[in-house]
């Protein structure tokens, strides 16, 4: 149980990073500039600084914290699902995580109902705060933009022909899960249209909201 949790989310963030990256065939693939990866950068992270004040803090990427029982509008589900795709991209870390400490809230060695009732919310509040702390060299308690693309500044690095673009080859040996995922979105923005985009997200959100409700539901029964 201790590592399960997070081994499963990094599996299914690695395949996904993987599926796009093989998507198109070399008559299609012109690679990336640099350019081009930092203008994608910069629009992920406008769309997670809810409050536009330039940082990026937990409240704002912890976004199941947010009202369950608000009603939100398709264009408002759509830019919902599209911050949760960011926040699992760009903060999800793959540290181990021992949840019975974090899930032992009051730290008495033993797990409570309640606790154990959160423990799935106050795990991923942890790994979301771990992924800030990951990203905030400055140790402010927030993420800037120049932090957030840091990352960016290995471009060089993996560029090995020096052709001022990253390449299907070149793909192959980068192991930055930040910089792959640039590229995969960078990809996928240009592969498919914006209805496309908008009709997947609000399908994804509202099979989302479903599992939701019957396990809600199904928790009514058990207690009744």
């Amino acid at each position: 149980m201790k590592q399960a949790f997070i081994i499963a989310i990094s599996l299914v963030l690695f395949a996904t990073v993987t599926l796009h990256a093989q998507r198109d065939t070399a008559d299609r693939w012109a690679g990336f500039s640099l350019s081009q990866l930092e203008t994608f950068s910069n629009n992920a992270f406008e769309q997670l600084d809810a409050d536009e004040n330039g940082s990026i803090t937990l409240d704002e990427i912890d976004l199941f914290k947010e009202d369950p029982e608000a009603t939100l509008s398709e264009e408002e589900l759509v830019l919902r699902q599209r911050r949760l795709s960011l926040v699992n991209s760009y903060f999800w870390t793959e540290q181990n995580v021992d949840m019975f400490e974090v899930g032992d809230i009051n730290q008495d060695g033993s797990m409570n109902r309640e606790e154990f009732d959160n423990l799935q919310s106050n795990v991923r509040t942890h790994i979301l705060d771990l992924g800030i702390q990951s990203l905030d060299k400055d140790k402010n308690g927030s993420v800037e933009a120049n932090e957030f693309s840091a990352h960016l500044d290995k471009f060089d690095e993996w560029d090995t022909n020096g052709n001022g673009t990253i390449d299907r080859g070149e793909m192959g040996d980068i192991s930055d899960r930040r910089f792959l995922t640039d590229i995969r979105r960078r990809w996928s923005a240009r592969e498919l249209s914006q209805e496309e985009r908008d009709r997947s997200a609000v399908a994804l959100e509202r099979r989302a909201a479903e599992r939701k409700r019957r396990a809600a539901e199904s928790e009514k029964n058990d207690a009744d």
